[in-house]
């Protein structure tokens, strides 16, 4: 899911420098910096055809063909098939010195779907929490900057959502799942390891493209002033032989601006995302809290 990372930290005396790829355009200006797509960009064209490679998948396993982007997004579509799934996300994003706890957890029962979003420090604290009712159903969405441990004092109720509008200011509706866009034109290298029990694949991505929608995620959850520029965005899968998707590590770096306090502050995030496919958990009831542990 991913629905992180930042409630924005002490941004005091601090300018970053990133650099762009793709033909987008960073923009520097004498505080913010900001990543900017040309006229008629269209991320979706970057993305494969995913239903083909899973059908093809499906016919004949994994063949000498396919590339690593190509293995990735099949385990990534037979994750999402799952009938039942839950994942847990814990991790750290550090600014300026200061590290911001990150907690993550998405559920799958049947066609209803679970998000919650956690980060927390001794300075400052966000949640988000988010159902959706069938594929293509409405979204129940909730957001607090009161945060007890691993806890979010939510308000008192829901603000319903069509699954439009979510998307449009997260980046993705619940049911989409992963918020990347991953495919053999923003793949910048890969590695494949085997075990006799797992395949690993370690990729690492355009910095541009790849982060599109998550960039929208985080402008709009953490309330960034402009989009945040990545350097580097290095993620490592761990797929069972049979492809189901046992976890996610990544180590990105970006920078983040806030409107109130318009400097850019370089950030680091460190995140392991643990998977279970065909697993079932309940759905918690409103308020209640989900226990973050592996």
């Amino acid at each position: 899911m991913n629905k992180t990372l930042l409630s924005y930290l002490l941004i005091v005396g601090i300018t970053g420098i990133a650099g762009a790829s793709g033909g987008i355009i960073l923009k520097r200006t004498m505080g913010p910096i900001e990543e900017v797509y040309p006229p008629g960009f269209s991320p979706d064209e970057y993305r494969d055809d995913v239903q083909g490679l899973y059908t093809q998948y499906l016919e004949k396993g994994i063949t000498r063909e396919m590339t690593n982007s190509d293995i990735v997004n099949i385990g990534l579509e037979k994750y999402k098939r799952c009938e039942n799934s839950y994942s847990i996300g814990i991790g750290v994003a550090n600014a300026m010195g200061v590290g911001q706890t990150v907690r993550n957890a998405q559920i799958k029962v049947g066609d209803e779907y679970f998000e919650e979003s956690i980060s927390f420090s001794s300075m400052v604290s966000l949640a988000d929490r988010a159902i959706q009712h069938g594929v293509d159903g409405n979204i129940d969405y909730m957001h607090t900057d009161d945060c007890s441990v691993e806890t979010g004092n939510y308000p008192s109720s829901y603000t319903p959502m069509s699954k439009g509008d979510y998307k449009a200011r997260f980046g993705k509706s619940l049911d989409e799942m992963f918020i990347y866009i991953i495919s053999n034109k923003t793949v910048v290298s890969s590695k494949k390891e085997e075990t006799s029990n797992e395949i690993k694949i370690t990729l690492d991505l355009d910095n541009s493209i790849s982060t599109y929608y998550y960039k929208i995620q985080m402008q709009n959850i953490s309330g960034l002033s402009s989009l945040p520029p990545f350097t580097q965005v290095h993620h490592v899968y761990t797929f069972t032989k049979d492809l189901y998707l046992k976890s996610l590590h990544l180590e990105e770096k970006y920078t983040a601006t806030k409107a109130s306090i318009p400097v850019p502050a370089p950030v680091d995030a460190d995140i392991t995302y643990y998977y279970h496919a065909n697993e079932e958990t309940n759905i918690p009831k409103y308020n209640e809290p989900i226990v973050y542990k592996v």
